[in-house]
């Protein structure tokens, strides 16, 4: 049996002034490059939670309009090529940054359905085709309340949790990153994704419900430990570990 690891959350504010320094001058990542990593963790946690030969294949993207929903366009390219049918619902492609319009050309070069607002994703939740559903609508700098259109899509979800596991990039969707879910409406995902560190919100799972992972290897040793949290002893080259 899995023994969970006593973990260490990140407060909203930590994850901030981590992700602040990663970026900053002294580090110099890019947003490109931290997202491609942390798609690159959702896409690998799909294939280790259910497995590449599993029969169903298809799985639903929705990718809302922040450094999330960029994380969901680059997780659906990569399940694309790791033999999956991602199909992406992106309501709103964000203007902030131009190169999320680069990463929905990618998923058209790779051969990913990518549908806007008016299309009918909820075609797609369909049990008996739909592998899970990656929520990648709202990151950890998202505060309550949920705003249409993704207060319908996030209540949709909940209609359907039980009969298709949902899964969560680093934090449920209308969930608070620090006090987690505040309603009993609130989303419980089968699968959450913790990006770089769980954040506080992660207390809150299920864990009878919800199997917990850790994915973005990118931080080394001391850092980790300056910003509040322990290493993750990651196995040989894998990029994600459960926890």
């Amino acid at each position: 049996m899995h023994q969970p690891m006593e973990l260490k959350q990140l407060t909203g504010e930590q994850a901030a002034a981590l992700d602040a320094e990663l970026m900053g001058p002294d580090v110099g990542y890019s947003l490109h490059q931290l997202m491609e990593l942390a798609g690159l963790a959702v896409a690998q946690v799909v294939v280790r939670h259910w497995g590449a030969a599993q029969a169903k294949k298809k799985v639903l993207v929705l990718c809302g309009p922040g450094n999330n929903g960029g994380d969901g366009l680059v997780a659906a390219r990569h399940l694309r090529l790791f033999g999956y049918d991602p199909v992406v619902y992106l309501p709103r492609l964000s203007a902030k940054q131009p190169f999320y319009a680069q990463l929905a050309k990618q998923l058209h070069f790779v051969g990913v359905p990518v549908l806007s607002e008016g299309d009918d994703w909820r075609a797609h939740l369909e049990p008996r085709d739909t592998l899970c559903v990656v929520d990648a609508l709202f990151g950890f700098s998202f505060r309550p309340p949920l705003r249409e259109p993704f207060a319908s899509i996030v209540a949709e979800l909940k209609r359907h949790e039980d009969d298709i596991p949902i899964v969560a990039v680093d934090i449920p969707s209308g969930w608070d990153v620090d006090a987690g879910p505040l309603t009993p409406s609130d989303l419980m995902p089968r699968v959450l994704i913790s990006l770089t560190a769980p954040k506080r919100c992660s207390a809150h799972i299920d864990t009878g419900v919800t199997t917990h992972y850790v994915g973005g290897r990118f931080i080394p040793d001391a850092l980790a430990r300056r910003h509040g949290f322990d290493p993750f002893p990651y196995s040989g080259t894998d990029q994600i570990l459960r926890i």
